[in-house]
């Protein structure tokens, strides 16, 4: 079976985060040996130096509370697109999740006021999802 067509989604979308405020999701990654994070920000309305002044991810083994960064999965953001056409930023985290805290807490405040999505999609899970329901989605087809 492939392993990515049992994975499980899990999404926090925000409309607008004000500049510098912080937009968290906790993704409990129980039963699942990978995660890939993005950390989606809408097209910019005026020029910023930087997309984000914090986007990283953390660890906790109790949801809620104890949250740790993880050396090396934050990032230094360069400028976001201002145009329309296009999102203004993407980051993806991709994080082997053995060994690792059960909760990881993605933190991301924007350089300007923005809509954040995270999305993380959770692979390698010990049972598959076979329909919508396991698979945290409106909608599931398989071929």
């Amino acid at each position: 079976m492939n392993h990515l067509s049992g994975a499980k989604s899990v999404v926090k979308a925000a409309s607008s985060v004000a500049a510098s405020a912080t937009h968290s999701h906790e993704i409990d990654t129980l039963g699942f040996k990978y995660a890939s994070i993005d950390v989606i920000y809408s097209p910019f309305t005026a020029a910023t130096t930087a997309y984000a002044s914090v986007c990283k991810v953390q660890e906790s083994d109790a949801s809620g509370s104890g949250q740790a960064d993880i050396s090396g999965l934050s990032v230094t953001a360069g400028a976001g697109s201002t145009t329309g056409a296009v999102v203004g930023a993407v980051a993806r985290f991709n994080v082997d999740l053995r060994g690792r805290r059960r909760y990881l807490t993605v933190v991301a405040s924007p350089g300007n006021t923005v809509a954040v999505v995270t999305n993380a999609r959770l692979s390698k899970g010990e049972t598959h999802a076979t329909d919508a329901t396991g698979a945290n989605v409106n909608d599931f087809k398989s071929l």
